[in-house]
């Protein structure tokens, strides 16, 4: 039915330092604060501008003007074959050459009034305004003469486009004037996640303009909008209007069914009121008794599907409040809604503020053509979310809940897919190589099968030779133990977990192990380290700390809950342990760059986190890619193993599969603590011989 407002928006952010002028030492802040708005799906509603699932917050040292330029017009291009709509956003120092008036974003290499090394801002507005396929261009620029991006008229007006082009500008400040301490772009944010009273359901480049010159002071903010094309769906606008949010319709309606009736009603007759959403539904029932005295029409047809969602809405909400109570969450309607998305192959959105009516809403109004009426989807949810919960699916409660919306083969549906989905995950197999003491391939390697997280069996394996072949051949061996064992349990098994010594991890590759088929097409593959089963004093200490950064990071609301560090972060191993021992990095820690074959650096670093990531292509994991995991966290590190099939099999886009990951969640850490209290004898090559 419904995608929201609007059509597809993209957003890039540009954010230079300038080698030649004083620093702004708030522009990372100022500029990652304004994507995060223009990302966050309920307001700003933007897409990465740029392609392969790259972040598209360009912002920090070492960006050239050919570099931004390049980046610029890559986004033009993306936002062209997507049709969507074009956010540029362009913070830092700029200049106007001479007494000209063309506003200059300065980068790294750029010099002040020297137009070859810097960027001609009015120039790639002008571009991405009259290229073919751009559905509006909004420009938001923060700098010094930020007045000077307006492209001239007769570029506007007409170009390839004949003049149907649409640009709206936001500036901080007017030609002549200074731009101070990226104070626009910040109130700018403040003022987007804020809302703004007495506006409408979206904010546009005026209302912005007149509520940002009652705060940002000294700075004469500017607005410009040139509006050429009569076939627009729609006025451009910056984001929407956080103080229009759900329950448009009162009580337990969401703004999806808001706009859907208001419109679909409109079209039947204006004289018939948008029915509210109160649990007594006495609204909602009226609407739909005098929309069938209306005759049959499509119009009409429209309308009573919107009624017919609002119901099913309304009595979802009111089923899911009373059947799990207190054990609702936002983290957990946050994993059922994810799980049930990627599943069916959409990527979610991370949305940290998520609710059962936003949800709901979200399912019943804007769902796929394979599913006609988003009973479904609605379904698959509430199983799934029950599940989360510890609900019993059996519960009479749910069958009950199915006859109310009239979907009670969607939900018998929904029930079996969560049950098989719940029996993927019963069984498991962890293979260590902690025998070694030195670090290097062991001549043993232990397997546990874990059922339901307790441990039903314990074998060992030997390795025929302390290489990495016969590690990967006794790997095998332990799975086809795994399997057989899996087959008289009648359930499958799905996940194996490697724990293995810090040098290993640099050098060795497990999920493409495998003689017939690779490990880790077959099962999901994660990676632990070794040395949490056998710790020292020292790790042994902190282990307490460990275990308390992983319930920050496994709450963590939104984004990406890891602190990068780069080679010069590393350069100083005294230096580095001490960050590590006063607590400076609280979170995952990421690496821009492979560690080499320093088992050392890996060790240092995992005694103090739970979650390690580094990148194992020779270009590393800088900055700009780091956004691919924002969207993919909740998933962790599961989607690896999925990154990493996808990249097997020749689908783009997979910039996740360039990374390793050390994942010791929970689970890993309290097997680590079993492995300790019980830790099986080590048999001998003669066991059981007569």
């Amino acid at each position: 039915m419904r995608g929201g407002l609007g059509g597809r928006r993209h957003v890039l952010v540009v954010a230079p330092h300038c080698g030649s002028m004083v620093r702004l030492e708030r522009l990372e802040e100022a500029a990652n604060g304004l994507y995060e708005v223009l990302t966050d799906p309920s307001l700003g509603a933007c897409e990465p501008g740029l392609p392969d699932g790259r972040s598209a917050l360009v912002a920090g040292d070492g960006l050239t003007s050919s570099a931004v330029r390049g980046t610029v017009d890559e986004a033009i291009g993306y936002a062209a074959r997507h049709h969507a709509a074009l956010v540029l956003a362009f913070l830092g120092h700029g200049f106007t050459p001479g007494r000209t008036s063309t506003l200059h974003l300065m980068c790294e290499d750029s010099t002040e009034d020297l137009r070859h090394d810097s960027v001609n801002v009015r120039d790639l507005l002008a571009v991405a305004v009259d290229h073919p396929g751009i559905d509006g261009v909004l420009g938001l620029v923060d700098t010094c003469h930020a007045g000077g991006a307006p492209p001239p008229a007769e570029d506007l007006a007409g170009g390839a486009r004949n003049g149907r082009t649409r640009l709206g500008l936001l500036m901080a400040s007017s030609l002549g004037q200074s731009a101070v301490d990226l104070v626009f772009s910040r109130h700018l944010t403040e003022l987007l996640r804020a809302g703004r009273p007495g506006a409408g359901s979206t904010l546009g480049v005026s209302e912005v303009r007149d509520a940002l010159r009652t705060v940002v002071i000294g700075q004469n903010v500017t607005g410009f909008d040139y509006d050429g094309d009569g076939s627009a769906r729609e006025t451009l606008w910056i984001a929407r209007n956080a103080r229009v949010r759900e329950g448009l319709l009162g009580g337990l309606g969401g703004r999806l069914a808001a706009e859907e009736l208001t419109e679909a009603l409109a079209a039947v007759d204006p004289r018939i009121p948008v029915p509210d959403a109160t649990p007594d539904l006495g609204a909602a029932l009226r609407c739909r008794a005098e929309l069938l005295s209306h005759p049959p029409a499509a119009a009409r047809e429209r309308a009573l599907r919107g009624v017919d969602g609002l119901l099913v809405a309304v009595r979802t909400v009111q089923f899911v409040r009373g059947w799990i109570g207190s054990e609702l969450t936002t983290a957990r309607i946050r994993h059922a809604l994810h799980t049930m998305l990627a599943a069916e192959g959409r990527l979610p959105a991370d949305h940290p503020h998520l609710t059962d009516i936003a949800v709901i809403d979200e399912l019943t109004f804007n769902h796929p053509a394979t599913d006609p009426d988003g009973r479904r989807a609605v379904a698959r949810f509430v199983a799934l979310l029950g599940q989360a919960c510890g609900k019993d699916l059996k519960d009479p409660e749910l069958r009950s809940w199915a006859e109310r919306i009239e979907a009670p083969v969607e939900v018998n549906d929904a029930i079996e897919h969560a049950a098989r989905r719940t029996e993927g995950q019963r069984l498991g197999l962890v293979v260590s190589l902690h025998s070694s003491l030195i670090g290097d391939w062991p001549e043993v390697l232990d397997g546990w099968l874990l059922l339901d997280g307790a441990m039903i069996h314990h074998e060992q394996f030997s390795s025929e030779t302390a290489d990495r072949k016969g590690a990967e051949n006794a790997v095998e061996d332990a799975v086809l133990w795994a399997e057989e064992h899996a087959r008289l349990l009648d359930l499958p098994l799905k996940r194996l977990d490697l724990a293995v010594p810090s040098g290993l991890l640099l050098a060795w590759r497990p999920e493409e192990a495998g003689v017939a088929m690779l490990l880790g097409v077959r099962y999901e593959v994660r990676l632990h380290w070794s040395n949490r089963l056998t710790p020292d004093a020292v790790l042994r200490s902190i282990e307490p700390v460990v275990a308390e950064r992983w319930q920050s990071i496994s709450q963590h609301q939104a984004g990406t809950p890891v602190d990068w560090l780069a080679y010069e972060d590393l350069a100083d191993p005294h230096l580095l342990r001490g960050h590590l021992r006063s607590g400076r990095y609280t979170r995952g820690i990421g690496l821009t760059q492979h560690p080499g074959a320093d088992a050392r650096l890996m060790e240092m670093l995992l005694a103090y986190t739970p979650v390690l990531l580094w990148p194992h292509a020779p270009d590393g994991f800088p900055r700009e890619r780091h956004g691919c995991l924002d969207r993919s966290w909740w998933a962790m590190p599961g989607a690896l193993a999925h990154a990493y099939r996808d990249r097997w099999r020749g689908v783009s886009g997979a910039d996740l599969a360039d990374l390793r990951a050390v994942w010791d969640d929970e689970d890993w850490l309290r097997f680590c603590r079993f492995f300790r209290t019980v830790t099986p004898p080590t048999r001998t090559r003669d066991e059981g011989t007569p």
